[in-house]
Formats: structure tokens, sequence, C-alpha cells
């Protein structure tokens, strides 16, 4: 497989695995929420890496996931019992994660071999490298990384397959919802789960920063014309699609770091969206 096709395939699957999820995140006016996310993952990221010594492990993948949860979880915590006010846990807790992260990568686990450039935008390039490819009995399947997302967006889909509904209902009406039985708790807390799972897989793809843009532009630009949560969810996964080969394209042809592409081909197919429903709703 060459690299063009790699780093091609490599885009799409990685926008689709983060834009997905990111339907249910917008829906439910947690954007923020991913931020947080990819700063209180990385010392679990790096801490991970320094145990196992890869960005593939499944033991990283568990470290960094539960770490982030569990940030996010007394960050909540404290802000529901009164100890911060409004959104101040984002700019108090998360970035001194964040930062614990940068000190430990610099410091302690500098030869881990992850980079400052990594954490930041992912490095989707090297990624594509035929180094990096699944090799099965001579057959190349592609970059590992690929798989490993279109893992990540198979099981998201069997969760929305099983407790879709449930979700859905519990983002537009949850006290119904809990009233009538069904169980949104721990629906929500798988959610969160695969939510946080999602950002420590696509965090060598996309950085610890980009991976916001992947998962919020294409279903932010969805909803914003999508008349039915079914329509937004076809919607996403297109626009997600454009987003991966416009900006594949761009960075191909213009020698650019891939991921910073495709994240600001992200933003402008959302604003030339916004201006054209607004201009139509005149």
């Amino acid at each position: 497989m060459s690299f063009a096709v790699s780093l091609f395939l490599l885009s799409l699957v990685t926008a689709e695995a983060c834009a997905i999820p990111g339907v249910f995140i917008v829906l439910r006016g947690q954007s923020m929420l991913i931020d947080a996310l990819s700063h209180a993952v990385l010392p679990g990221i790096v801490i991970g890496v320094a145990l196992t010594g890869s960005l593939h492990s499944p033991v990283m993948t568990l470290t960094a996931t539960g770490l982030g949860l569990i940030v996010v979880w007394v960050s909540h915590e404290l802000r529901s019992r009164g100890f911060l006010l409004g959104d101040a846990d984002q700019g108090i807790i998360f970035p001194a994660i964040f930062a614990i992260g940068v000190l430990l990568l610099s410091t302690v686990f500098s030869g881990v071999g992850v980079s400052g450039e990594t954490v930041l935008a992912g490095d989707l390039n090297l990624l594509a490298l035929s180094t990096n490819h699944l090799i099965m009995r001579t057959i190349d399947l592609g970059p590992c990384d690929m798989w490993i997302q279109l893992g990540m967006l198979g099981i998201f889909c069997i969760f929305l397959a099983v407790a879709g509904r449930i979700l859905a209902a519990a983002t537009f009406d949850r006290a119904h919802t809990m009233s009538i039985g069904f169980p949104v708790h721990r629906t929500e807390i798988a959610f969160m789960v695969l939510i946080a799972a999602t950002v420590v897989t696509a965090f060598s793809v996309a950085g610890s920063i980009l991976v916001v843009a992947f998962m919020i532009c294409p279903a932010a630009t969805a909803i914003l014309f999508a008349p039915t949560l079914t329509s937004t969810f076809t919607w996403t996964a297109f626009i997600a699609a454009l987003n991966a080969t416009i900006g594949f394209a761009l960075s191909y042809l213009c020698d650019l770091a891939t991921a910073p592409t495709l994240a600001v081909v992200s933003g402008l197919v959302f604003v030339t969206v916004l201006a054209t429903t607004a201009a139509l709703r005149r």
C-alpha cells in the first residue's frame, strides 16, 4: 500500500471514528468536555507509554482512559459541591493536569518516544509510513492506527445499536427517561468511557488538542441543517469524509502537516455552512 493511500485512509477513518461519537457530545452541550479529556489523559498516556513502550498498548489505553475519567469526575464533584464556580475547572484543573503531563514528558519520561509535536497535533504522516503497517502473510493491510480507529468506530456503532435509543432519549429529556425506568446512569457512564477511549486512541493521530476539532466540527456542522437525529448522523459521516478528503488533498499537494490541515478545513466548512444556512433563513 502506497504512502499516499495509507495517509488518506488513516485520515478518513480517524475523522469518522471521532466524528460519529461527537454527535451526542454536541447535542448534550458537552463540547468542552472533549477539550477537558484531551488535557486530562496526557499524564496517563505518558505513564502508559513509559510502562509498555508503545502508544498502541491496551495497558496504555486503559491507564490514560482511567486517569482521564477520574480527573473529569473529581472536577465534576468539586464543581457540584460548590468548591469551584461555573466552568472554573476548565481554567484551573485541566491545564494543570496537562502541564503535569508535559513536565513528565520533558523530565522523568523524556525517553518514551512521545514528542511535544505529537502531543499537540499528532503525527499522521509518520503513522502512515510502511514501518507502522499491519502485515499479515506478506499482505500489507495498511496503518496499524487505521485498524485501531476502525475498531473504536465499530465498538461505538455497536453501542449505538444497543443503547442509542436510551442515550438519545436521555439527551433530550433525561428526567422523563429516568422516570420510566431506563438505565440512564449506566448508559451515560458507558458513553463517557467510550468517548475517553476514543480520545486516547486518537492521540497519536490527531494529538491531544486537534482531536477536539475532529470530534466536534462535523457534528456541529450537520446539526445546523439536519432535521432528524438519523440524518444528523448521516450528514456528520459525510462531512467528516469531506473534511478528510479536502484536508488530505491540501496537505499532500502543499506539503503541510496533515492533522492541522484537516482541523482548519473542518473549521472552514463549519463557517461556510453556518453562513449559508443563516443567509437562507433570512
